[in-house]
C-alpha cells in the first residue's frame, strides 16, 4: 500500500507531495486542479509505465488528434505522449522528465526521453548504445529516440518516439501480457462515464459463483432491497458484437429480469464501483467523481461498504468528489474506521499545484462550521 506519493513534471504537476495517505483517500478541489490527473498519475505508476497506459491516457483526453486541414509531422517532438509532461513538451534528451514513487523512497519511477544508435560489439552483433550527446536541433537521422522508463539502475525502453500511434498501439498489445507480470500493483478504475461493457461482464464473470457475489447484491439492496441476484446474456439484437452481452437484475416478485440500465443511474455506478472493488483484490481502486448517480442519503452507507472492502480485499481506494453530500458520507464511514481515511484538497498556489491534507478532526470542523472544503 502507498503510504506517500510524489508526483514530478506530470501533466499540470511540476511536483506535487501528498505525505499520508491511507487505506481509502478521497481527493477534492476545483475544476482542473488535478483531481482526475492524481488518478492518471496512480494508474501510470500502478502499470510501471505501461506504454498500453500512456496510450490510453492520452486517447481518454483525445490528445492524439490531428487535422488533413494542417500539416503533421511526424517528427519525434510531435508524439502525443509529450501531453503527459508538464508544459506539453517531452523533456531534453537525458533530462528531467516525469518522476512517481513515495517520497520516502530513493527509488522513483522515472520517464524521459533517450538516444540511442546501433552499432557493432566486439563480437560483431548490431546492438543499440545510449547516447548522451544529442539535443533535439541537431540532425539526428542516424539516431533512434526511445521513451524510456528508469528506476534504480534499470532502464527499460518503452517505444519508439518517431513511430505513429498505431504502431506503437499495435507493438504494445503483443507485448501486455509480459509487461502485467512486471505491473507494481494491479487496478481498477471507474471512470466519470463508469466501466465499458465488455471490460464490466469480465469483471462479473471473475466475480459471480464466488463469495464475493453476495457482497455485490447485499450493495445493491441499498438502493432497491428486493434484488436477489445478476447476469449478464448475450444481446442477440446487437448482433455479434464484442461488447453486446447485457447485466440484468432479478428483483423479487418481478417473474423476468430487468436491464441493470433501467434500475436508474445509482444502481448501475454503485455495481460498477463493487465490482471494480472486488477485483482489485492487493491493489488500488481508482474511482472519478464518485457521487455520479448516488443520492445523498445512501452514500454513507456506500462509503462503510468500500472501506469495509477495502480492508478485508486488501485494496487501497483513490476517490474524486466534487459533492459535499460525498465528504460528509465520506466523514462518517472514516469516523466509524478512523485508521483508513486521508482526506485532502488539491489547490493551485503561486502557479503550482499544492496539497492540503485534512485530519478527520480538521475535516469535521470545517464540515460543522460550512466552510468550504471542495
Amino acid at each position: 500500500m502507498l503510504e506517500s506519493f510524489q508526483i514530478h513534471n506530470f501533466r499540470l504537476f511540476q511536483h506535487l507531495e501528498v505525505k499520508n495517505l491511507g487505506r481509502v483517500n478521497l481527493i477534492v478541489g476545483k475544476n482542473n486542479s488535478g483531481k482526475s490527473t492524481f488518478l492518471e498519475a496512480l494508474e501510470l505508476y500502478a502499470s510501471n509505465a505501461s506504454a498500453t497506459v500512456m496510450l490510453e491516457l492520452v486517447e481518454s483526453r483525445q490528445e492524439t488528434w490531428f487535422s488533413e486541414a494542417q500539416p503533421h509531422s511526424q517528427n519525434f517532438i510531435s508524439n502525443p505522449v509529450r501531453h503527459l509532461f508538464f508544459g506539453h513538451k517531452l523533456p531534453t534528451i537525458g533530462g528531467d522528465g516525469i518522476s512517481l514513487g513515495e517520497i520516502s523512497s530513493n527509488i522513483k519511477l522515472r520517464i524521459g526521453a533517450a538516444a540511442y544508435q546501433n552499432k557493432n560489439d566486439d563480437e560483431g552483433t548490431i546492438r543499440k548504445i545510449r547516447i548522451s550527446d544529442v539535443e533535439f536541433d541537431e540532425d539526428i537521422s542516424n539516431v533512434e529516440v526511445f521513451l524510456v522508463a528508469k528506476e534504480g539502475e534499470r532502464t527499460r525502453r518503452i517505444f519508439r518516439l518517431d513511430r505513429n500511434i498505431r504502431d506503437i498501439r499495435r507493438s504494445s498489445r503483443i507485448f501486455y501480457e509480459r509487461q502485467e507480470s512486471e505491473f507494481k500493483y494491479t487496478w481498477q478504475i471507474v471512470s466519470t462515464a463508469n466501466i465499458p461493457n465488455r471490460k464490466l461482464a469480465a469483471l462479473w464473470d471473475l466475480t459471480s459463483l464466488t463469495d464475493l457475489e453476495s457482497e455485490v447484491i447485499s450493495a445493491l439492496r441499498l438502493i432497491d432491497e428486493r434484488v436477489t441476484g445478476v447476469a449478464f446474456v448475450e444481446d442477440v439484437s446487437r448482433g455479434t458484437a464484442s461488447d453486446n452481452r447485457v447485466p440484468l437484475v432479478k428483483i423479487k416478485g418481478i417473474d423476468e429480469p430487468l436491464p441493470l440500465k433501467s434500475m436508474g443511474d445509482g444502481m448501475t455506478r454503485l455495481f460498477h464501483i463493487i465490482v471494480a472493488l472486488v477485483n482489485a483484490r492487493n491493489g488500488l481502486l481508482l474511482i472519478d467523481e464518485f457521487e455520479n448517480g448516488l443520492h445523498w442519503s445512501i452514500q454513507p452507507k456506500i462509503w462503510d461498504i468500500v472501506f469495509q472492502l477495502s480492508e478485508r480485499l486488501n485494496v487501497q481506494v483513490f476517490a474524486t468528489t466534487h459533492s459535499r453530500d460525498c465528504i460528509k458520507g465520506f466523514y462518517e464511514a472514516w469516523n466509524n474506521y478512523p485508521t483508513l481515511g486521508s482526506f485532502f484538497r488539491l489547490d493551485e498556489k503561486n502557479e503550482s499545484i499544492k496539497a492540503t491534507e485534512y485530519t478527520s478532526e480538521s475535516l469535521s470542523d470545517s464540515i460543522d462550521m460550512d466552510v468550504e472544503v471542495r
